[in-house]
């Protein structure tokens, strides 16, 4: 009797990136987006959304840091990114914050950028949504 191989399927950045701007700033269900997007398994966005809260998009670009020495590089880089903003911003109020994050947010793990400038992720996220809407144009052109 032969075995049956099981099929893993590999996603792109972009469908990962996709998926999780979905849910997080449009807040679609789950279950829409994997049928959309032709996910195999809801499993694979919490997971995805996972990793994008504690390394942000660095998390799709490279494989799994090495040694806990990387990590502990990686983060203490974000947080002196994300204070050397703070220190631009130190007289300004919460948005600034945001827009700081946000400039910050592909080159370092969003979860660390958040906890150096003192916000929360979930606010970062409101902020995204409220001051970035979709325009319909993105769905014209896609």
């Amino acid at each position: 009797m032969e075995k049956e191989k099981k099929l893993y399927s590999r996603y792109s950045k972009e469908v990962k990136l996709e998926a999780i701007r979905r849910v997080l700033e449009e807040e679609e269900p789950v279950q829409q987006v994997i049928e959309d997007l032709g996910i195999r398994h809801r499993d694979n966005v919490y997971e995805w959304i996972k990793k994008y809260k504690s390394q942000g998009v660095a998390a799709f670009d490279r494989k799994i840091l090495g040694s806990s020495t990387e990590c502990e590089i990686l983060q203490l880089r974000a947080e002196v990114a994300a204070l050397r903003k703070y220190i631009e911003i130190v007289v300004q109020g919460e948005e600034e914050k945001y827009q700081a994050v946000d400039e910050l947010k592909d080159a370092y793990p969003l979860e660390m950028l958040c906890k150096a400038l003192n916000i929360s992720v979930s606010g970062y996220m409101q902020y995204k949504k409220l001051h970035n809407p979709v325009s319909p144009d993105f769905y014209l052109h896609r």
